[in-house]
C-alpha cells in the first residue's frame, strides 16, 4: 500500500482486496447480494495438502502451473515470503484477475505446451489442473511441467479421484495407476496421498449449513469454524484411495 495514503484511503485500498462491488446483481429479474461456494472448505483443504507436502523441503523458488486466479500463490507467499514464485496459466482473463487480486506477486499468461518458461524452479505445483487438459495432451503437458523444474526439482500435483463423478468442465478424473503412467517416465520417486475423505456424516453437516446455498446459509463464525476444524482434522486426509475424493502425487526427479 502506498505510504502517502491517509487513513481513509488506506481503508478503501484494503477493501479492494475483494471485488465487493460485484456482489450485488440482478439476474433474470432476481436480486441477490451474496456469493456462496459450497466447495470452499474443500478448496482450502486442497491448498493445505499441498503446503503440507512442502513443509519438510528446502526450496527457493516455486512455479504454480495452471494458477487460475492466483489464490494458491497468495497462500504460498504468506507461508514462505522469501521464496520466489511465479503463477502461469493459459487464460489471460484468469491472469488479469490474479494480478488484480495480488499485485505484489508475479503471474504470466502463457501456454506451457507452446512456450517454455525462461528459467527452472525448485518446485512446481499443479493444483486441480490435469483434469482440464484434453487426455491426448496430458503426456505432453506433464513433460512441459517437468521442463520447468531444476534437475533435482519436485512436483506436487492434485487431481479429482475417479471415486468422484466427472464434472461437466472436466475431461477425466484419475487414480494412482493412471497418474503413475503419466509421471513414471519423468520421476524417480512418486508418492500418492489420497485426501478429501468421503463421509456421509460430513456431507449431512454441510447440507445442514446450507448445501449449495440456494435458500439458507448458516454463516455463524463459531459454527462454520468448528466445521472447518472438523474437516481439517478428521476428513482432509483419507487412509486409502477407496474413500478419497481427490489424490495428490508428490514427485522427485
Amino acid at each position: 500500500m502506498p505510504d502517502d495514503y491517509d487513513e481513509e484511503q488506506q481503508i478503501q485500498e484494503q477493501q479492494y482486496e475483494h471485488p465487493y462491488h460485484y456482489l450485488p446483481r440482478v439476474e433474470d429479474g432476481r436480486y441477490t447480494q451474496t456469493q456462496y461456494w459450497s466447495w470452499g472448505m474443500h478448496y482450502l483443504g486442497g491448498m493445505r495438502v499441498v503446503l503440507d507436502q512442502l513443509a519438510d523441503w528446502s526450496f527457493d523458488s516455486v512455479v504454480d502451473i495452471g494458477c487460475g486466479d492466483g489464490r494458491f500463490l497468495r497462500e504460498l507467499h504468506d507461508a514462505y515470503p522469501a521464496v520466489e514464485s511465479l503463477g502461469v496459466d493459459y487464460s489471460e482473463r484468469s491472469i488479469a484477475m490474479a494480478e488484480g487480486m495480488n499485485p505484489h506477486l508475479d503471474y504470466e499468461a502463457r501456454n506451457i505446451l507452446e512456450e517454455e518458461l525462461d528459467r527452472e524452479y525448485d518446485v512446481a505445483t499443479c493444483i486441480e489442473v490435469l483434469e482440464h487438459i484434453p487426455p491426448d495432451d496430458c503426456p505432453a503437458f506433464v513433460a512441459a511441467i517437468v521442463d520447468t523444474l531444476a534437475p533435482d526439482g519436485r512436483l506436487v500435483l492434485t487431481v479429482p479421484h475417479v471415486n468422484k463423478a466427472v464434472a461437466d468442465k472436466h475431461y477425466q478424473h484419475f487414480d494412482a495407476e493412471r497418474l503413475r503412467s503419466l509421471l513414471d517416465p519423468h520421476f524417480s520417486d512418486i508418492e500418492f496421498v489420497p485426501f478429501d475423505r468421503q463421509s456421509k456424516l460430513f456431507t449431512v453437516l454441510e447440507l445442514a449449513l446450507g448445501g449449495r446455498g440456494n435458500h439458507v446459509i448458516v454463516n455463524s463464525p463459531p459454527i462454520t469454524s468448528r466445521l472447518w476444524r472438523l474437516y481439517r482434522d478428521r476428513y482432509l486426509y483419507a487412509s486409502t484411495e477407496d474413500d478419497c475424493r481427490r489424490i495428490a502425487a508428490v514427485c522427485e526427479r
